[in-house]
């Protein structure tokens, strides 16, 4: 046998297809491809393609389309996620090869630069495939494009029946009560039905009612049933809340249900003004308890050729009041359900949120304990994964001079890629696999996954705002800064770590304006990454004697010294484009100059 079964010789062709197929099939009954299914559905279909001599098929938009169940429209050029999936794949083969595949007689290589899978003996000597140096071109180029900081406002996906099917097929938390099929059944071989999932779950649920008119002026049914849907729409884009269908009704038994959920219903009314505006009153009620828990009241509204306009504010405005992180729906969600007795997947991610509030030095074990008891029950509650990964940042950036564990950030890196996997129209799990990927210093496929997150929910403002910080560690200041303030101005949980990449991008422009609007938030928050922020503010500012003293208390607070407070740097600036003007700045304010073995950059 050839080290390299690309061509195998005339008449061993069966005999080798089957030895490569019983290959493929002991890869994807391991561990970690049972639990990825799209990786699963990517490798089988790209194998499959070799051994039926459609080699040249095996390009991008191929792989999207028959693959990972992209649209005939999917283009390649603008959607990367052929290239960042090829990237896990390769990553999940290594890791199989060098765990439970250890014994394979037989290899399957996705080498760099292409998609085209190797099948080689192991045991063989190690040889560069053709391909490794290689780089796609044509279609499978993908550009790292500096991304927009404004979108094209809220996106209106005109019926949105197919991505409601998506949201339930996928047992992500979104709209329920939709039916449909799938034709790559391998995604839902362990999932639970996605209704029964948030039932037992416990998710909230929020209802959006028929809005009431009054006035001889007022909007006709058709308009007030378009500002309904779309509210539905943005808020089937949040994670962690279950909506529902037009037509349905949540009921009051579900608050007693074990596990007992939040109900909520949101309600309108539209009253003409004899100016020919329109005035919408909107209300939230919590039915558990039977009170009013928020409203609304928006006036001068317009119809005809501005009611796009006026859906966009309105929609925009509750989505911001109601589905933030710390909005008024999660955070009375949330509180209900940790004081609930019995406990549920939700309960589990109310904790989480509560401790990151605190004051914690860690999370409890009990916290980390419940969602991995509910991933295992639940194998379709994605979110679980990625609340996990989320647990792992959240450690590592209370101890940012410590070195991380090797086999943390490991397992951190699974659970989010896990949890990209089961919940691929998740906002919140596209966030926290950007922010793991730029821990590990991966450029490329930070960007890409950030760009996912913005692009499912452009109303989530958190998830902006965390955008904006990847950006600004990744060499794009001027858009990552943009982006983070235009957050904050619209919603966005204002946080220390914010401001400390403010200041971050205040140096790298040399811009002494955006360095002064942090200076005072900066100080009220010392902390290693808030004073490393303030020395570079400090710096942009021109303010050396007062930024050499904030450097040599940082090196005299933080454990191991200087070389502790390098890596802090290297903590919140994997990519060396960026840490290393940070550096080279700290070391002339007093941090001194670098040993041979310091400094090395994470992942």
């Amino acid at each position: 046998m050839d080290a390299i079964l690309d061509t195998p010789p005339p008449g061993e062709e069966d005999g080798e297809a089957a030895r490569v197929r019983a290959a493929l099939a002991r890869v994807l009954a391991s561990d970690e491809f049972s639990s990825s299914p799209r990786l699963a559905d990517f490798l089988r279909f790209v194998v499959e393609a070799k051994l039926g001599g459609r080699a040249e098929e095996i390009k991008g938009y191929t792989i999207a389309v028959e693959a990972l169940g992209r649209p005939a429209s999917f283009d390649p050029q603008s959607d990367p996620i052929v290239r960042v999936e090829a990237t896990r794949l390769r990553r999940a083969l290594e890791r199989h090869y060098s765990g439970a595949g250890v014994d394979d007689e037989m290899e399957i290589v996705i080498p760099k630069g292409s998609y085209v899978p190797h099948f080689r003996p192991r045991g063989a000597a190690a040889e560069v495939l053709p391909e490794e140096t290689q780089r796609p071109t044509g279609e499978d180029a993908i550009p790292v494009v500096a991304p927009q900081v404004a979108g094209s406002g809220l996106r209106r996906w005109g019926v949105p029946a197919v991505v409601l099917v998506l949201l339930l097929m996928l047992g992500t938390l979104g709209v329920r009560a939709v039916s449909g099929a799938w034709p790559f059944a391998s995604l839902f071989a362990q999932a639970e039905g996605p209704r029964d999932l948030a039932d037992r779950l416990g998710m909230p649920i929020i209802d959006v009612r028929p809005f009431e008119t009054v006035g001889s002026r007022a909007p006709t049914q058709a308009e007030t049933h378009a500002i309904e849907a779309r509210l539905r729409d943005a808020f089937a884009r949040f994670d962690f809340v279950d909506v529902m269908e037009p037509g349905q009704e949540a009921s009051v038994r579900e608050c007693r249900d074990p596990p007992p959920r939040s109900v909520f219903a949101l309600s309108g009314l539209a009253e003409g003004r004899e100016d020919g505006t329109f005035s919408l009153l909107v209300r939230l009620s919590d039915r558990c308890e039977g009170t009013i828990v928020w409203s609304a009241d928006f006036e001068g509204l317009r119809r005809g050729s501005d009611m796009p306009a006026t859906e966009q504010r309105v929609v925009r405005d509750i989505a911001v009041a109601l589905m933030q992180s710390y909005g008024v729906l999660p955070t009375r969600a949330r509180s209900q359900a940790r004081a609930d007795a019995s406990p549920s997947g939700f309960g589990c991610i109310a904790q989480v949120y509560s401790l990151s509030r605190g004051s914690e030095a860690e999370t409890p074990q009990g916290v980390s304990e419940c969602l991995a008891r509910e991933a295992r029950q639940h194998t379709g509650f994605g979110l679980a994964h990625a609340v996990t990964a989320q647990i792992a940042l959240d450690e590592i950036r209370r101890n940012p001079a410590a070195p991380a564990d090797p086999d943390m950030l490991a397992q951190m890196l699974r659970n989010a890629e896990l949890a990209a996997d089961l919940a691929p129209t998740s906002a919140y799990a596209s966030k926290v696999l950007a922010k793991v990927d730029y821990m590990r210093g991966e450029r490329d496929a930070a960007l890409a996954a950030a760009e996912r997150a913005l692009a499912l929910n452009p109303l989530d403002y958190d998830v902006a705002a965390d955008v904006g910080m990847v950006r600004i560690g990744l060499g794009q200041p001027e858009q990552g800064e943009a982006l983070l303030n235009f957050a904050r101005a619209h919603g966005a949980l204002r946080t220390p770590m914010q401001d400390a990449f403010i200041a971050i991008s205040a140096f790298l422009r040399e811009d002494a304006h955006a360095a002064a609007g942090v200076l005072a938030p900066l100080q009220l928050h010392p902390s290693p990454q808030t004073r490393i922020g303030l020395a570079l503010a400090l710096k942009a500012l021109g303010r050396t004697e007062q930024e050499h003293e904030v450097v040599m208390a940082l090196v005299r607070e933080t454990p191991d010294g200087a070389a502790g407070v390098r890596r802090v740097v290297h903590t919140m600036l994997p990519y060396a484009d960026t840490a290393e003007p940070v550096l080279s700045e700290l070391e002339q304010a007093g941090l001194g100059p670098r040993a041979v073995s310091a400094g090395s950059t994470r992942g």
